[in-house]
């Protein structure tokens, strides 16, 4: 019967003999290998010369030089537009924060008929592509006076990062006990009171997680930047894309080392919160 199948296949999985788990654990190193190897590219290719480059490229580089590093610092400022690329990601993640927990509160523990509406609302900022607003943002920043400043970006980010950051957190929430809420209403708690007190603690893993995804969303954006900022405050990755166009011919190595500085914040977040992130993405996958 059913049920016989189901436990048949449950101890074949745990036993490790099922085609399943043999094909995926192909697969997940297969998938491994595609990341790790460009990685792997990239990281000796930032301590060597064009000519080692073409003719080895998977080999270990000769010697630890930091001559790359040091050309890109000189030839684009990196660290200055990486130090714009955090204020500006520091700022859109607050804001985030800000209008996002307060709305997946309401939408994740105040049962209305509106809660469903808007949770739908907010899933369709997945559906519009970038560049269909780009010329109304463009317009906007424009007669709001903050063209070419980095404030523009600070507004602008939040709107594209709610959407992800409503459902993590409304899901996330739904799973918490209706009594959290009525205990606090009892000691005569307020709902903002109820909110900071109570949810924001408990809910860290998926503020964490929010956080960490739309840090990489923010971190690597590129089209709004390169339209809505100039020369002045350009961010990392404008920078990384003038290391290409102030060469005569392609130095390989330059710009394997302009991308490692811009993935080091990147890795660093993540290696530090990637329990969390996976504990606040497995809680806001489960609806009970």
């Amino acid at each position: 019967n059913m049920l016989y199948r189901i436990t048949h296949i449950t101890k074949r999985i745990k036993m490790g003999s099922d085609p399943f788990v043999i094909a995926g654990y192909f697969f997940s190193i297969l998938y491994a290998a595609l990341i790790v190897i460009p990685l792997y590219f990239v990281i000796v290719s930032a301590f060597k010369n064009n000519t080692q480059i073409i003719l080895t490229p998977l080999a270990l580089p000769s010697a630890l030089d930091f001559s790359k590093f040091i050309q890109a610092q000189v030839s684009v400022n990196v660290l200055r537009a990486g130090l714009i690329s955090i204020l500006i990601t520091t700022g859109a993640e607050a804001l985030t924060l800000i209008l996002a927990f307060p709305a997946a509160f309401a939408v994740a523990r105040i049962q209305t008929r509106l809660s469903p509406v808007v949770e739908s609302i907010f899933s369709l900022g997945f559906l519009i592509p970038g560049l269909a607003i780009l010329l109304p943002i463009y317009m906007m920043a424009a007669k709001a006076e903050l063209l070419y400043h980095p404030i523009a970006l600070v507004i602008l980010y939040p709107a594209f990062n709610l959407p992800l950051a409503m459902i993590l957190l409304t899901g996330f929430m739904r799973k918490l006990p209706r009594e959290l809420e009525e205990s606090a209403v009892m000691d005569g708690g307020n709902v903002l009171q109820i909110i900071y007190y109570i949810f924001f603690p408990i809910c860290m893993p998926g503020i964490i997680t929010v956080l960490v995804l739309n840090f990489i969303n923010i971190w690597n954006e590129y089209l709004f930047a390169l339209i809505l900022i100039d020369s002045n405050n350009r961010t990392i990755q404008l920078a990384l894309a003038l290391l290409r166009a102030n060469q005569r011919s392609i130095d390989y190595g330059l710009i394997a080392a302009g991308v490692l500085i811009s993935l080091l914040p990147v890795f660093i977040v993540f290696v530090f919160f990637q329990e969390q992130i996976m504990q606040g993405m497995l809680a806001g996958a489960v609806k009970e």
